[in-house]
């Protein structure tokens, strides 16, 4: 799905996403059982980062930000 959010670039497994409140998307995420990394103990407390998995993963983890952000 578009979320409409701002990554990145990146050339590693990983993006970094602006989600606004980095910590509070984490948590929630958490929630539903996907797991990513908040960005604010590195001084980015905007951001939480996204480690790339499978297809089925990947669309499961962008289901589940776009339940929270979007």
């Amino acid at each position: 799905p578009k979320i409409g959010i701002e990554t990145v670039p990146s050339g590693a497994n990983f993006v970094m996403v602006r989600t606004g409140d980095g910590r509070a998307v984490f948590q929630a995420l958490q929630q539903r059982k996907v797991i990513v990394r908040p960005m604010d103990p590195y001084g980015l407390p905007e951001y939480i980062r996204i480690t790339v998995g499978t297809p089925e993963q990947n669309r499961i983890m962008l289901d589940a930000l776009s339940e929270v952000v979007g």
